[in-house]
């Protein structure tokens, strides 16, 4: 390197050239972290490379920390005092850069982390132990496109913070606040999926709520449908049959989801519960819906009035597998819960943009499947007069801590009870041909 004065400005840097008849030249460069830091000139190259030499072990060894003009002599020092205070240590600055560089390999960024989390949430069984819809995964993207990605994508996961989730999730509130919601549930299982493999150590998402993001949860809705609405369904499912020779040629049922929907008014039950009903669940009068197939995790039963059994006894000439409801496609499958929820939104009219305002049920107002479920719990409450506690019981819904396994099993009879009366009211008052518009109600005790 000769006997010339070490580099000390950027001036200096620049005005640096490989001398005459030389192919590689070095000066050294002052640095106030020590000794060590030079940078060096080749014959038919553009850049400058900045070295640092240093004894390890008593050894003399070198590493390139960079190239000149990318990396300037600011921070050119910076990097060797990085390194310096590793030699300090004992440890080698050149194999902890290796070290560095593989990790930054290994990390994912956001975007590599959606890309993955997407393919592997597509395939994954939920609740009811099917993978989502095809709907749901396009929702999912959509999410991720709109309100996540164009703030997030580049992050590298081990670096996204939760204050700079907020931000983003405040965001999206402000735009929508039910999307905002869905969308940090999204954050949620996409980082607790980096988690499991290692991207991170604690999930960022933990502890946040909706109220966190302006985004708190809206009201419960409180529609049910009273007797004369669900008259009106019924009727609209039975004219929309696929065997009724009057149907409406814009909306045709098949048999199997105009019997599922009539078995969700008659039982309260989810519409996944039904969807995925089996034959081995039916015992007579008696549905057992396993643990797994339940929201609460717990089996539940259900008692089936005649009408109920009268439309599985027409399902029972229908199907030859397992499933009491199947796809009418004719590859074994059941029905897809999202079939009954496109079948409502289609009877009312609304299951496009573009609402179709001469629909059968336009002129009610605006239901969904739940609000069977809930009509079923509310009829029950103030028709039969049902106490709500074994209602809540009747709704698989999970009981207080005070009732015991006895409590439960000792209203199976009630709730048998409050069943059959239901069944007798839908029977004469909204499935039967000579029913008249009345504000009577037969009620059995």
């Amino acid at each position: 390197m000769g006997t010339k004065k070490p580099i000390t400005t950027p001036a200096e840097v620049s005005a640096f050239v490989l001398p005459a008849g030389k192919l590689k030249a070095r000066r050294a460069v002052k640095s106030k972290h020590g000794a060590g830091l030079s940078i060096e000139v080749r014959v038919g190259k553009s850049i400058k490379l900045w070295i640092y030499r240093f004894n390890l072990g008593g050894q003399q060894k070198e590493m390139m920390l960079g190239s000149y003009p990318a990396m300037t002599l600011k921070r050119a020092r910076e990097e060797h005092s990085t390194a310096a205070e590793l030699v300090k240590k004992g440890l080698d600055p050149r194999k902890q850069r290796a070290s560095e560089k593989a990790s930054n390999l290994a990390a994912w960024t956001m975007q590599d982390a959606f890309d993955r989390w997407i393919e592997h949430y597509q395939h994954q069984p939920g609740r009811n132990t099917r993978p989502p819809t095809a709907k749901t995964v396009s929702q999912q993207y959509g999410r991720w496109r709109r309100h996540l990605a164009p703030r997030l994508a580049d992050f590298y996961v081990r670096d996204v913070s939760r204050r700079v989730l907020i931000d983003v999730l405040e965001q999206a509130s402000k735009n929508a606040k039910v999307e905002a919601r869905h969308s940090l549930n999204l954050l949620r299982q996409l980082l607790r999926y980096c988690q499991k493999r290692e991207q991170i150590d604690v999930n960022p998402t933990d502890g946040l709520v909706p109220a966190d993001i302006g985004a708190s949860a809206s009201a419960p809705r409180q529609r049910h449908l009273q007797l004369s609405e669900l008259r009106q369904l019924w009727q609209a499912i039975d004219d929309t049959r696929a065997d009724n020779e009057g149907k409406a040629t814009t909306a045709v049922l098949s048999i199997p989801v105009a019997n599922a929907l009539k078995l969700l008014i008659l039982t309260g039950c989810r519409r996944s519960e039904v969807a995925f009903m089996q034959w081995d669940e039916v015992n007579k009068t008696e549905w057992k819906i396993p643990a797994e197939r339940t929201k609460s995790n717990r089996q539940h039963k259900v008692h089936l009035c005649p009408l109920a059994l009268e439309l599985l006894a027409e399902q029972r000439q229908l199907t030859a597998g397992k499933f009491v409801f199947e796809s009418t496609q004719g590859n074994g499958k059941s029905l897809h819960p999202d079939s009954l929820s496109t079948t409502v939104a289609r009877l009312q009219g609304r299951a496009r943009k573009e609402h179709d305002r001469t629909a059968q049920l336009y002129h009610l107002e605006h239901f969904t499947v739940h609000d069977l479920r809930r009509s079923f719990a509310t009829q029950a409450t103030e028709t039969l007069m049902a106490d709500p506690l074994l209602v809540e019981m009747m709704l698989a819904h999970a009981p207080p801590k005070l009732m015991g396994t006895y409590n439960r099993a000792a209203r199976w009879k009630s709730q048998v009870d409050v069943w059959q009366r239901w069944g007798e009211i839908i029977a004469q008052q909204v499935a039967s041909e000579t029913w008249r518009h009345s504000n009577v109600v037969n009620i059995k005790r």
